[in-house]
C-alpha cells in the first residue's frame, strides 16, 4: 500500500490525501480514530474565551454555528445580538460591541470576510477592551477563510 502511495504521489498528487486517510483507517496500529476529527465542543471554547478574546468560527460552505450558539446562550442565560457585516454595517457593529460591553451580553458579527475594511477597526476595538474575568461580554465572529482577516485577532 505504501508503494502505491508513492506512485500515486508522482502521478496524481491531488489524490494523495484521501489515499493516506484510507491507509491510516485500515492500519491495525492507528485506525479510524486518527482520521475522524473530534466533535466540536462550544462550551469548552466558551470557557477558553474571555471578554477580550473573541471566539472565531472559520466557516465552510453550508456551516452555520448560530443554532449551537443560541443553545449555549440559553444554557448560560445570556442575551445576544447578531449583526451581519457588509457594506455600511461598520458603525452599527461598533455600537453593538460597546452596548454589549456595557450590558454584559454577547455580540455575534457574522460574515467578517465581507467587511475587510472594518477588520483593522475591529482589531483596535478588541485591543482597547480591558480583560475582566467576571465579565459576561463575549464577542463571537464568523468568517469564511480570508487573507484579509487580521492575524492579531486570530
Amino acid at each position: 500500500m505504501f508503494r502505491r502511495l508513492l506512485l500515486l504521489r508522482i502521478l496524481r498528487p491531488d489524490k494523495i490525501v484521501p489515499a493516506i486517510v484510507k491507509l491510516v483507517k485500515k492500519d491495525k496500529e492507528l485506525g479510524k480514530k486518527y482520521t475522524s476529527p473530534p466533535p466540536f465542543d462550544l462550551t469548552k471554547s466558551f470557557s477558553d474565551s474571555t471578554n477580550k478574546t473573541p471566539v472565531i468560527f472559520v466557516l465552510s460552505p453550508g456551516a452555520d454555528p448560530m443554532t449551537e450558539l443560541q443553545k449555549l446562550s440559553v444554557l448560560k442565560n445570556v442575551k445576544w445580538a447578531s449583526l451581519s457585516l457588509g457594506q455600511g454595517q461598520s458603525e452599527k457593529a461598533k455600537e453593538a460591541i460597546l452596548l454589549a460591553q456595557d450590558q454584559g451580553t454577547w455580540v455575534v458579527l457574522q460574515n467578517c470576510h465581507l467587511a475587510p475594511s472594518f477588520m483593522p477597526t475591529l482589531d483596535g476595538i478588541i485591543e482597547q477592551i480591558v480583560e475582566d474575568k467576571g465579565s459576561n461580554f463575549r464577542l463571537w465572529l464568523t468568517s469564511m477563510p480570508s487573507e484579509k482577516f487580521p492575524v492579531s485577532i486570530l
